[in-house]
């Protein structure tokens, strides 16, 4: 038995054949130009192309992973736009006469020496991110764009072994056929890392130099302790097998929730519902128990493509999307594009200063009506197939209400003037911002239900980028205003009849599951894996809980 060292970067056992990926790359090749207007056109064309093929990973990402995770992208996207990549590799190419792909791997090079400089851990993880940005916008350049070359492929259930994975190669893995991997480099403050986590991959990095001759010898992987066993003895594969017999037995007693319904000592009852991005996510909400859908992102029907899909293709979707609920309530997001979720053809080149709290979510929606008008219309065709409802993002006002109400009312009057069959439609609210929790009581009234989005809700309430680990300490718990805004929104819409809903991660954070039930929200919405185990958080908390006055 041999052992190999490294750090331990996500929990976990895998067992199995060990798979070691060498990917052949070109060989770097110092390259001139002798027209620098052609070769800085180049350069600006990958750059937009690298943008959108990002914006689709970024949507692939957010199924996977969901949305926290997933904003890497949008960062490497970010980066792309960066001034001083984009400047440095302009000058490469002005003063030193560098093609674009030789001027892009300069530029990414010189700023990753500088994060990788840096005494700060994460910040060095950065100069990962750096590379794998401009190694995108350079295979951009020699011919080789979209993830379909990027892909780590394997043809039986495999421990892969590899230099280092990008965070595009890691949300890309087959989770049926990867069980785990090993890094001779990388970090365990990484993207990969982190995204590693998310998926629930065991994973080691930094392990050095993995001989190729270990490519198919049987393996243990311990993501707890950053150990790889290479052929391991009798005594090692027995430790861990019990080790994975535990963990299968976790699964096992979840398994018991499956098809059990929460209800609170006063008869209010709790579901459990799931977060998608698409079709085949509901076809995973629904094979993992959850009762219903909680938020369907929609904005991934107007992603990866030059103009907005029309109503006809809205309604497609959204008709399927309630037929495959059965009857269980599909809430769907109304376009919320914007801040991390950039769409060329509706937001424009302009680039503002804090898009977070700029022309996002509704405010877009209601500055371009067309939109949404389409989006209603299509979702009220919909909703004749099944338990639809429309949910509107980042209202802060009691006018942006009335205007999209304005604007639905618009849509069924023309469908009636049309002679078109529709159904009825619940609208309700996300309650993403103090001003929105703040005035609940005059909300609640407007609207049929909240969902309390906790992720921005807790980034606006203590004005903290949930992305810097700088300020990371204050949102580490759930801060004791969010909590104070959360109980006085259970209450507003508790004295108008309303239900509450939560659909940020909070939901999915157990710790927080009693809280949340005796506040008085009666949905927690989830990723589709952690259906389960949250019904189970719920079940145990409803035993104790005292019933919730309304």
């Amino acid at each position: 038995m041999n052992m190999i060292y490294g750090k331990g970067a996500s929990g976990g056992i895998a067992a199995g054949i060990l798979k070691i990926i060498r990917r052949e790359r070109p060989a770097v090749r110092e390259e001139t130009c002798t027209d620098v207007t052609a070769e800085t056109a180049k350069l600006h064309a990958a750059l937009a192309k690298a943008e959108d093929e990002l914006d689709l990973l970024y949507g692939e990402a957010v199924r996977k992973v969901g949305e926290k995770e997933a904003a890497i992208f949008e960062i490497h996207r970010m980066m792309l736009t960066d001034e001083d990549f984009v400047t440095e590799a302009e000058n490469f190419i002005r003063n030193g006469h560098s093609s674009a792909a030789t001027a892009v791997r300069k530029a990414g090079t010189a700023l990753a020496e500088i994060f990788g400089a840096m005494e700060d851990d994460y910040m060095k993880a950065r100069a990962a991110d750096i590379l794998a940005v401009s190694e995108r916008v350079t295979d951009i350049l020699g011919g080789c764009g979209g993830e379909e070359g990027r892909t780590i492929t394997v043809t039986q259930p495999s421990v892969i072994a590899a230099h280092d994975l990008t965070p595009a190669e890691t949300v890309m893995l087959d989770r049926k056929m990867v069980l785990g991997f090993v890094t001779e480099g990388g970090s365990a403050m990484s993207h990969t890392a982190i995204l590693a986590r998310t998926m629930d991959i065991p994973a080691i990095v930094a392990a050095g130099e993995i001989p190729d001759r270990y490519d198919g010898c049987p393996v243990v992987l311990d993501g707890n302790e950053g150990v790889l066993y290479v052929e391991p003895d009798e005594g090692t594969e027995s430790r861990f097998a019990e080790a994975m017999r535990e963990a299968e037995d976790e699964r096992r007693r979840l398994e018991r929730f499956r098809g059990k319904t929460c209800v609170l000592s006063d008869g209010t009852r709790v579901s459990v519902a799931a977060n998608v991005g698409s079709l085949a996510d509901i076809d995973e909400a629904m094979r993992c128990d959850a009762e219903g859908i909680g938020l369907f992102r929609s904005e991934f029907l107007f992603m990866g493509r030059t103009s907005p899909p029309t109503e006809e293709e809205q309604f497609e979707i959204y008709k399927q999307a309630a037929l495959k609920t059965n009857g269980r309530e599909c809430v769907i997001r109304t376009l919320d594009a914007g801040a991390d979720k950039q769409i060329g053809y509706l937001t424009g080149d302009a680039h503002e200063a804090n898009p977070a709290l700029g022309l996002r979510a509704v405010r877009l929606c209601l500055a371009k009506p067309e939109l949404l008008r389409a989006q209603f219309r299509a979702l009220y065709r919909a909703a004749l197939f099944g338990n639809l409802s429309a949910m509107i993002p980042l209202i802060v006002l009691p006018e942006e209400i009335r205007e999209v109400r304005a604007v639905a009312k618009a849509a069924q009057e023309s469908l009636q003037a049309e002679t078109a069959a529709f159904g009825k439609l619940r609208v309700g609210i996300m309650i993403e911002t103090p001003s929105a929790a703040l005035l609940a009581d005059r909300l609640a009234p407007m609207t049929d239900f909240f969902s309390i989005g906790t992720n921005d809700l807790i980034q606006y309430t203590m004005a903290a980028d949930r992305e810097n680990p700088a300020v990371a300490y204050l949102t580490r718990e759930l801060p004791e205003s969010v909590r104070r805004l959360i109980r006085s929104v259970c209450a507003a819409a508790g004295r108008e009849g309303i239900p509450v809903s939560v659909c940020g991660e909070l939901a999915a954070d157990v710790r927080e599951t009693k809280f949340l039930v005796e506040a008085g929200v009666t949905k927690l919405s989830v990723s589709p894996p952690g259906v389960l185990r949250v019904r189970e958080s719920v079940m145990r908390e409803a035993s104790r809980l005292v019933p919730v006055s309304r």
